[in-house]
């Protein structure tokens, strides 16, 4: 009986004694973006007024939280659970002009920041009207904080400094922006195309990255999110080059943003195809500085987005040291990409061939060519690597010998 009667005052002491105070301070009156800097301040205020029993905790609060926050009435009354806080504005809130001052931007980077910002000035000042314009003097660390959440949505990579002017009845803030973090501090743009000789896209690359220098100091993060913007307005300067124009050249763009952005841009026709170059030979006997032009020529013939039309070329070999001149004319197809086979007839040997050869776009690759003359054992074989747009170095096989051949394209 005594152990039972024990328990059961212990239930009565739990439920009937009461719960100690956690003198939570509460916050009532003001906007949701600004209640938090003020229950911040008004705590710390709290938890350093002496709990001695002789000091009103209360009105201490309210007398050091009115001259804290300027443009509203205070008042502090005691709560269930600590001090609650009511704020009335001492004056109508108004909302304030907000003016951006935009960055030394050229082009398109402009009109791109232009409509980024499209409606920000309008959300700031909707946001800071929600205060008396004195409480912005006590507010803008708060105010600052909803901006920036917003900018780096809109503007992701740039900073701003915000300046916040206060008269009696109104207020002005003025918002300008800088880049942070990592910038564009260079482009490279390469043009890959078997369509289009070497010599013409070098000066279109020279020329594009003349058109896109506006890029360079732009912030890493913003030129990401126009990567779509930047890699159209590429693809339009190309395709209105007459060089694209008169070799029936498809377009596409790959930005790559980074502190040096890359530009890769494939220009290809799917009818037309030419290339010039020079080589010369060392190690095999007989053999002495070439030159060569190659032109084919490819009729549409799609199932979807193939084209499975066989390419009919001739090309020509200038040979340096006589003057003298081959002709080859062949037909061959595209079994894989950037993977040719067919066959093909040189002139004045009157010898028919079997041609295969890898030639990758991309620079910097390894390539292959073989040719068979059907009938004899007469090969003659090319295993090589492409350094730049101009330079390529390979081993050649040619009629049971073996040396180099060193090619520039033109």
């Amino acid at each position: 009986m005594a152990r039972c009667f024990s328990a059961f005052c212990l239930c009565l002491m739990i439920i009937f004694l009461p719960a100690e105070k956690s003198h939570a301070v509460t916050v009532s009156g003001l906007p949701s973006w600004l209640s938090p800097a003020a229950l911040r301040a008004l705590s710390a205020v709290w938890s350093e007024i002496p709990d001695d029993g002789s000091t009103d905790r209360e009105a201490t609060l309210e007398l050091v939280a009115a001259g804290l926050f300027s443009g509203y009435v205070v008042k502090v009354k005691s709560g269930r659970t600590g001090p609650a806080v009511i704020f009335t504005c001492a004056q109508t809130p108004t909302r304030p002009e907000t003016r951006i001052t935009l960055p030394l931007l050229r082009g398109l980077p402009l009109s791109w920041f232009s409509q980024d910002i499209t409606g920000l000035s309008e959300e700031v000042s909707a946001l800071a009207g929600e205060v008396p314009p004195a409480a912005l003097s006590w507010a803008d660390g708060a105010l600052r904080e909803c901006v920036e959440s917003e900018v780096k949505h809109r503007l992701p990579g740039w900073d701003f400094t915000q300046q916040i002017y206060i008269s009696d009845t109104t207020a002005a803030i003025n918002l300008s922006f800088r880049p942070s973090g990592d910038m564009i501090l260079a482009l490279k743009p390469v043009i890959l195309s078997r369509t289009i000789p070497v010599m013409f896209r070098s000066d279109m690359e020279a020329k594009i990255l003349a058109s896109l220098s506006p890029l360079i100091g732009l912030p890493v993060k913003w030129a990401l999110r126009h990567k779509k913007d930047i890699e159209s307005v590429a693809c339009s300067y190309l395709e209105e080059r007459n060089t694209v124009g008169n070799m029936r050249a498809s377009v596409s763009v790959s930005f790559t943003p980074g502190k040096i952005s890359e530009i890769e841009a494939r220009a290809d026709s799917q009818t037309f195809m030419f290339s010039l170059w020079i080589a010369a030979y060392a190690g095999i006997e007989g053999r002495y500085p070439e030159a060569g032009a190659f032109f084919g020529f490819r009729p549409v013939w799609r199932i979807g987005d193939v084209n499975l039309a066989p390419e009919i070329y001739a090309e020509a070999v200038f040979s340096l040291d006589d003057f003298g001149l081959a002709y080859r004319a062949g037909l061959r197809l595209e079994t894989l990409e950037n993977l040719w086979a067919g066959t093909e007839y040189d002139l004045p040997r009157g010898a028919l061939f079997l041609r295969v050869e890898y030639i990758p776009l991309k620079l910097r690759r390894p390539y292959a060519r073989w040719r068979w003359e059907i009938g004899r054992p007469y090969h003659e074989l090319g295993l090589g690597y492409r350094f730049d747009e101009h330079i390529s170095a390979e081993i050649i096989y040619y009629d049971s010998r073996i040396g180099l051949r060193g090619i520039w394209n033109l």
